[in-house]
């Protein structure tokens, strides 16, 4: 091996320990740090009222400007040296793009939730999560507008950027699903697109959950649509099986976003139990979050991870050296 083939050896070597096998070893041990992820929500203002929304069935109490939140989060970092990871949501979180760009520098991961009516920022370094509530039909009913689903489409088909689609299934779009994949899939720069299902919240239509069974169905449905579109279904298969009746109370019951994260109000307090607020039915917890965060810190994964990571890694050194 040359001295040049060593150096870059090493310099790879370096980023391998620091950046992937002290915090999985971390993981491994102690789960994840408290406070180690935060989701702000950093507008009360957004440009519809959709039907399954839980942000306006909680009270708003006003809105940080972007040196407030940038003030807000320092002194949050100071406490919590492994916040690292933070969703931006709202409200519709690009009309007040300002503030988003003030502060992702604080994060090393930034993830941008939003309905897609917008032109995407410019932002290579966020991840961009975009609402689809189902096919065409589904989508404009679900959010009270005719006109959105192709407009949506337009802003978000960015090669340029890392987009993928949230579809959050009720008994409004659960019957497109297929067609949904199918169509993002083949027509847009979309990288993926992952699921979840409606969690019912006190003040909204009941109508909107689609029950256990059903539910158990469409998580089989996931599962099976995986094998023709592969990882285009953005969700592991142990995070879909962690999703059923079976399984889903474990995890909802020692739910890791709430032990372990912040969901912080438009002015910076913290939120009661999660994003979705004090009025969410947790028993019938829909949101991927809690499942992927308890699929994270499966010792399994972790070492599975690891070894994927490592083998990666060894293939590029070698390939360096020829």
């Amino acid at each position: 091996m040359s001295n040049e083939t060593t150096i870059h050896a090493g310099a790879a070597v370096k980023p391998f320990v620091k950046h992937h096998l002290i915090p999985q070893m971390i993981f491994f041990t102690l789960g994840f740090p408290k406070g180690s992820f935060i989701s702000i929500d950093v507008t009360d203002q957004c440009n519809l009222r959709c039907e399954h929304c839980y942000f306006f069935e909680q009270e708003q109490e006003g809105t940080l400007d972007a040196e407030g939140w940038e003030s807000r989060i320092k002194d949050l970092k100071k406490k919590s040296p492994f916040l690292y990871n933070c969703t931006w949501v709202g409200g519709e979180p690009l009309l007040s793009k300002a503030i988003i760009e003030k502060c992702k520098k604080y994060f090393t991961s930034n993830f941008v939730v939003t309905n897609g009516t917008m032109p995407l920022p410019d932002w290579p370094d966020v991840r961009f999560h975009v609402s689809i509530d189902g096919n065409e039909a589904a989508h404009e009913k679900m959010r009270r507008q005719k006109g959105l689903y192709q407009l949506m489409k337009k802003n978000c088909s960015r090669e340029d950027l890392h987009v993928t689609g949230a579809m959050c299934v009720t008994s409004m779009n659960v019957d497109t699903i297929e067609e949904v994949i199918h169509e993002w899939h083949s027509t847009t720069h979309l990288k993926g697109i992952m699921f979840d299902f409606y969690t019912p919240i006190q003040g909204l239509s009941d109508d909107l959950w689609i029950g256990w069974e059903r539910r158990d169905q469409t998580l089989d449905l996931l599962k099976n649509l995986k094998k023709k579109y592969g990882n285009f279904i953005a969700m592991e298969d142990r995070v879909i099986e962690l999703m059923k009746s079976k399984n889903s109370k474990k995890v909802t019951s020692n739910c890791l976003f709430e032990k372990k994260g912040r969901s912080m109000t438009t002015k910076g307090t913290v939120k009661e139990k999660c994003m979705l607020g004090p009025k969410a039915d947790c028993d019938r917890c829909g949101c991927v979050v809690p499942y992927y965060l308890h699929y994270r810190v499966e010792k399994p994964t972790i070492v599975q991870e690891t070894w994927n990571e490592l083998k990666k890694r060894t293939s590029l050194l070698l390939k360096n050296e020829l």
